[in-house]
């Protein structure tokens, strides 16, 4: 049922989260992704996580040096808070990230295992209502979307350590040292970000194939075999929105802390693009090329999370796929019946995820925080005003 592309897809993220420790254990994969098997927790990972933490820990070290205090932030304030908002913001990540693996490990095993066993009981039921073309289509757009995050991501990488290069003031060994513990930190927010976009296609997936399966459905006929089909589409819907709600729950203060280094680090890079445009950093040809291509990734891979985050929230609303089977001439009682359990089952759990419990993150979230970001680049910019008339 799983297409080997998405197959692929998916062990690309689960790649990325092993190397840096970000998982509860190991997963064993065999063949095209088919036979996944939850191994026990082992402590040698949860040793390698250890190490792999500390070493990013010990990179905030190397990050502080004279030869970057010295250089182009030494004589603009804003630049220098930004610096070190940064600095803790990302210590701040990875204490989060790394806490959740060591201190929630069984839930995340049992994770892992909730969503194995998802994928494996209602197989057969995909396999048999949903149409393998419209499935098959499903996955391949999921899997592009994938690899249209790791394209959008790792250009902002690359677009980020030319920028941070050519911004060094002096390159020696101490500088250079900087510079990768820099880009080491930027590689674990960017493992974090793929860990989360690869659940939330898992999540997309499921919400899209109860969606199908209730089309191909309310093209049948039958009394009680009709009945029985959508109670078990009502009881995928049911399971799949309870591993979402213990998903966004198990990570909720990680992903929090990663929409918040989001936003800083956007904020950050829109203030240096004004710097860059004003001279007041000097820069070349290519430093402009790579940092308006910076600009440009950053933001499309924002976007493209929340939005990938806002079409599994509004997925899990089949009310809509509901109200079709009322266009149907005869309705049997049983059919009736378990078509009002499932509407009152959708009706009361209604998926939302909310950073930490307080802000929903929806489209319109989207939007002011897109102008949030552009409300505190001006502020930053009148500092800067500020500076100058004084000077």
């Amino acid at each position: 049922m799983l297409h080997p592309k998405l197959g692929q897809a998916l062990r690309v993220a689960y790649y990325h989260a092993l190397v840096f420790g970000l998982m509860g254990t190991t997963l064993h994969i065999r063949g095209n992704s088919r036979l996944i098997r939850v191994e026990k927790v082992s402590w040698i990972y949860l040793a390698y996580s250890l190490v792999i933490s500390g070493g990013l820990l010990l990179d905030t070290y190397f990050m502080v040096p004279k030869a970057i205090l010295d250089g182009y932030i030494h004589h603009n304030i804003v630049l220098q808070w930004n610096f070190f908002l940064m600095l803790g913001l990302r210590i701040v990540t990875i204490v989060c990230s790394y806490g959740l693996v060591w201190l929630q490990r069984r839930k995340l095993v049992k994770l892992y295992v909730d969503s194995r066993h998802l994928w494996r009981n209602y197989r057969r039921l995909l396999k048999r209502m949903v149409d393998q073309q419209d499935l098959e289509k499903l996955q391949l757009s999921l899997t592009s979307l994938f690899w249209r995050q790791t394209i959008v991501v790792y250009g902002a990488l690359l677009c980020s350590s030319v920028v941070q290069y050519q911004l060094l003031s002096v390159i020696n060994r101490q500088s250079l040292t900087a510079l990768c513990a820099r880009l080491s930190q930027l590689l674990h927010v960017l493992a974090v970000k793929m860990t989360f976009y690869a659940l939330l296609l898992m999540l997309d997936h499921q919400f899209q194939a109860v969606l199908l399966a209730l089309r191909t459905l309310q093209r049948r006929k039958g009394g009680k075999q009709k009945a029985k089909d959508l109670r078990r589409i009502a009881a995928l819907h049911l399971d799949t929105y309870h591993l979402a709600r213990h998903f966004f729950g198990l990570y909720d203060v990680a992903n929090a802390m990663l929409f918040i280094n989001m936003c800083v680090t956007t904020t950050s890079i829109l203030y240096h693009a004004v710097q860059y445009r004003n001279q007041s950093i000097p820069s070349d040809g290519w430093g402009n090329l790579f940092g308006s291509g910076l600009v440009l990734f950053n933001l499309c891979g924002t976007l493209m999370l929340m939005e990938k985050l806002d079409r599994v929230v509004s997925s899990c609303n089949v009310g809509p796929a509901l109200r079709q089977f009322c266009d149907l001439r005869k309705i049997s009682k049983e059919l009736q019946m378990e078509l009002e359990v499932f509407s009152t089952q959708v009706h009361r759990n209604r998926l939302a995820y909310k950073i930490c419990g307080l802000v929903e993150v929806n489209n319109s979230a989207c939007l002011s925080y897109i102008g949030s970001i552009l409300s505190h680049v001006i502020i930053l910019m009148q500092f800067d005003i500020r500076r100058q008339q004084m000077e």
